[in-house]
């Protein structure tokens, strides 16, 4: 009788590697090692380093040469202006009170006379009734302030011509320069409505216009002579007010150009 036979398996016996400190490498990525911490560093990480250090010391280095060159203040100033750019307005021109200003003030429109239109205000009593008086002889409040603002005189109210016994005329609006000469307003209103031959000859308008109402106002005043003036008269240039060069002839009187062969 025989005994049954018990086979074993053959065990191959397990060899314990020790465990390394040193990182796996992947093949074509190079790793490195890092006390306490494994970090792996790719290729494209070393360049953008590489790249933002190279903008970093181009940067500081453009800074240095600004401050070197003109100061502290240089690299601030250059981005400032890198910034935004900021053009300041021209200044707009501001012309003296005169004769000018009202030629100026004429020709671009900006003075623009009104009238008085209200028939109370136009109404002249006579000994023989109620009349009215054309509203041509009598310019509004606010366009004869603006005239003398721009002739640098005031406004004062007086009768629009003599006044006789009997008579009653409403009061018109005049003009008082510093110089004394006193005319009606009206008088030059007229040239904002009808002149359109140029600057010169609208200075001589004016200007004439000025001597012969002051003249005018004199005599209603004071009576005497009654004024008289030639053909294409002007006069002298108004004491006070600048004239451009050339429209004061020899004999001292303002050039009237349409007199002009």
């Amino acid at each position: 009788m025989h005994s049954a036979l018990t086979i074993e398996p053959i065990r191959t016996p397990v060899v314990q590697q020790p465990v390394s400190s040193k990182p796996v490498q992947s093949p074509g990525k190079p790793a490195t090692a890092v006390t306490g911490t494994t970090k792996t560093t790719s290729p494209f990480s070393s360049i953008l380093q590489s790249l933002n250090a190279s903008t970093a010391s181009s940067s500081t280095s453009s800074t240095a040469t600004l401050a070197n060159l003109f100061g502290p203040s240089a690299s601030s100033a250059s981005s400032a202006s890198a910034a935004a750019t900021v053009t300041a307005p021209a200044a707009a021109t501001v012309q003296s009170p005169g004769i000018q200003a009202l030629v100026t003030a004429i020709m671009n429109g900006s003075f623009q006379p009104s009238y008085v239109t209200d028939p109370s205000q136009l109404q002249e009593i006579t000994p023989i009734g109620v009349d009215y008086m054309p509203s041509s002889n009598y310019l509004s409040d606010a366009s004869a302030n603006q005239m003398a603002s721009l002739l640098g005189g005031t406004v004062i109210q007086r009768p629009a011509f003599g006044q006789q016994q009997g008579w009653t005329e409403p009061l018109a609006n005049f003009i008082q320069l510093p110089n004394g000469q006193t005319f009606n307003a009206a008088d030059l209103g007229y040239y904002a409505r009808c002149s359109n031959a140029g600057a010169t000859q609208l200075t001589a308008d004016l200007t004439a216009t000025i001597n012969e109402g002051a003249a005018w106002t004199k005599y209603y005043e004071q009576g005497g002579a009654m004024p008289f003036f030639a053909m294409g008269y002007v006069g002298p240039p108004i004491a006070g007010m600048t004239y451009p060069a050339g429209t004061i002839g020899a004999d001292g009187n303002v050039i009237n150009p349409a007199m002009q062969s």
